[in-house]
């Protein structure tokens, strides 16, 4: 007996051989009886559902030849069907031994997409900040030409700029799956990147150019740029740390269902 789910992302039937959760909508393929059995979660909306069922009615008319019966989701199904489904639904819960928070596939693997994202950027945000401290030392100062100080800059303004969006995202879930650190640990991001957004869009004026500086070439502190990287490191510091930790238990959680 073969067991089909339905996947929202993809609006069609794929195969599931390990587990079904509460909102699933499955179809169960017996062969030798040739009869297809609809089984949908005690969480389905009926709009899924609705969707789900038009779509297996329009696939089984496409195939008359295979002479198919079609069962609804039923209390008197037969007792292998409902033990088929009772034995996914419970080794969901006693593999894990954890409460899932998340109540769809779609936004587990929405939400592992971008929580990598907010702790891959920043991170190569400050190696790139970071590599001003390998610049040229001119009588005690850094010198770096103005095109390269303005890509050093533009570029973590853009990845900060794409970490704020993913933030907003990762948020937006939090509320979708009411789940209270994903909010908290979003939130806290968001604010963090704003600010340091509004800091990298100072740009030229972040720091005091030192004499001998000119409209191509420029002569920056050391102090100033350990002073700048540090306020940038800590910063990010602040929501990699608790995202960072999130990704592993997320992962032991809902490895199974993002793969």
């Amino acid at each position: 007996m073969k067991i089909f789910r339905f996947d929202d992302l993809k609006s069609q039937w794929v195969e599931e051989k390990n587990h079904l959760l509460s909102q699933d909508i499955c179809v169960l393929l017996d062969d030798e009886e040739e009869i297809i059995y609809l089984w949908k979660g005690l969480k389905t909306s009926k709009a899924r559902f609705k969707k789900a069922y038009k779509q297996i009615k329009e696939l089984i008319s496409n195939f008359p030849e295979l002479n198919l019966h079609f069962m609804m989701v039923k209390e008197d199904f037969p007792i292998q069907v409902r033990e088929k489904i009772d034995s996914m639904i419970d080794k969901a819960k006693n593999e894990r031994k954890v409460v899932f928070l998340f109540s769809r596939f779609f936004t587990i693997r929405v939400y592992f997409v971008f929580l990598l994202c907010v702790i891959i950027f920043p991170i190569i945000s400050i190696l790139n900040l970071s590599s001003s401290l390998l610049w040229n030392i001119s009588d005690g100062n850094y010198e770096v030409s103005s095109s390269k100080f303005r890509i050093w800059i533009d570029f973590s303004e853009i990845l900060t700029l794409i970490t704020l969006i993913c933030f907003t995202i990762n948020l937006i879930v939090g509320f979708i799956e009411f789940e209270n650190q994903i909010i908290v640990f979003s939130f806290v991001g968001l604010i963090i990147c704003v600010g340091l957004f509004i800091y990298l869009n100072f740009d030229v004026y972040l720091f005091l150019f030192q004499e001998g500086s000119t409209l191509t070439h420029f002569l920056i502190s050391r102090r100033d740029i350990f002073y700048f990287v540090w306020v940038n490191f800590i910063s990010i510091l602040i929501f990699l740390i608790p995202n960072l930790f999130k990704l592993i238990s997320f992962l032991k959680t809902y490895q199974k269902f993002i793969f």
